[in-house]
């Protein structure tokens, strides 16, 4: 049922003339956010009020997870930076040196910190979806919910993340053997290979961003969960993509102050290369410390960035089942039902009629 062109019309608070007025229905608390479809600033306050009411759940799961994480990267990291010291010698060049430092920064904990991302966005979907509602938040509660989907949701992550790595490394593929060959339209078949591929990412990354949400709330398969993802996203795209950009600046100003407090400490000391100041270079054996350190100020930025993004993607995820099948509506009305009876001519009334208990206000699948 769409909200726009449903046969009822959203509930608005009783006494006002504002349709779009927070409204919230006898049997449900008062939830983070306002029953009715969203606003994006509604939904970045959201997200805050979120991390802001519950932050044992939200800052305390996401600091479990990203330690655990981090306890998997630290040798990781150290390992491959001592290879890429190896790397180095004294036929080393400038370009050389900064292209190892390049792949320095694409270490093994880059790749560590995006799943992690995936899953909590997937974890906290669990407790931001009950603050939504006004239901008590507990980690007990968030645990009991995603555990058995866990390995689904890895596997989702993982998914996601091949595919769109691996459409950007097919579409620059063309460009790097034609520069290897030494063709002159290299550059010109390189630069459209990986626009191409990475406006195929974007579009999938904003398609497929509700999936998380959607396997853990809808318990729905992997597959299931991208088809369901990509459909709530269907004419709203542009939206999604928007709120997604902003909640990513908020983050980014978040990250930029812990980063700046992680270069003063460590400054070069996690690169594989040494400049000899004399046109020379020379590996550099990173200290375990440093590493150490880096995977600890990553660890408080992805403990604090974490939980908001999880946040605003499970809030875009109720905002658009509100847009597209009137979700709010749904709720309202079962909450209704469960408070003061069902409602005559309704599917409730008929469950209630038929001796069924009446259907609990929650983010199943629409039917």
């Amino acid at each position: 049922m769409s909200h726009a062109t449903g046969p009822t019309a959203a509930p608005s608070v009783p006494g006002s003339d504002d349709p779009r007025a927070a409204y919230t229905p006898a049997g449900l608390g008062r939830g983070v956010v306002p029953l009715r479809p969203l606003q994006a600033g509604e939904i970045l306050d959201g997200a805050v009020t979120a991390m802001r009411t519950h932050p044992g759940v939200m800052l305390g799961l996401s600091a479990l997870v990203v330690t655990v994480g981090q306890a998997i990267a630290i040798p990781l990291d150290y390992l491959y930076l001592r290879f890429l010291a190896t790397l180095v010698d004294q036929n080393t060049t400038r370009n050389g040196g900064a292209g190892i430092n390049d792949l320095a920064a694409l270490r093994p904990g880059v790749l560590v910190n995006a799943l992690i991302v995936s899953l909590l966005v997937g974890l906290l979907t669990t407790a931001v979806s009950r603050a939504a509602l006004g239901r008590p938040v507990t980690l007990a509660e968030v645990w009991k919910q995603t555990r058995p989907r866990l390995l689904r949701l890895f596997g989702l992550s993982l998914l996601i993340f091949i595919t769109l790595f691996g459409a950007l490394v097919v579409g620059i593929l063309p460009g790097l053997a034609l520069a290897a060959a030494g063709s002159p339209v290299a550059a010109l078949v390189l630069l459209l290979g990986l626009g191409g591929a990475a406006a195929f990412a974007l579009n999938r990354y904003v398609a497929w961003s509700l999936a998380g949400a959607a396997l853990v709330l809808e318990d729905q398969p992997v597959r299931r969960a991208l088809k369901r993802s990509s459909t709530l996203v269907k004419g709203g795209w542009w939206r999604v993509l928007g709120v997604s950009l902003l909640a990513l600046l908020v983050s980014e100003m978040v990250a930029v102050v812990l980063s700046v407090v992680q270069q003063v400490v460590i400054g070069s000391n996690l690169s594989p290369v040494s400049d000899n100041g004399d046109g020379t270079y020379s590996g550099h054996h990173v200290a375990v410390l440093y590493v150490f350190l880096g995977a600890l100020f990553s660890a408080a930025i992805q403990s604090v960035v974490s939980p908001f993004a999880a946040s605003v993607m499970a809030l875009q995820y109720v905002d658009r089942r509100m847009r597209r099948e009137g979700l709010d509506i749904q709720l309202a009305m079962n909450a209704r039902a469960r408070h003061d009876g069902p409602v005559p001519g309704t599917a409730v009334a008929a469950a209630a009629g038929g001796g069924g208990p009446a259907p609990s206000p929650g983010f199943g699948p629409a039917a």
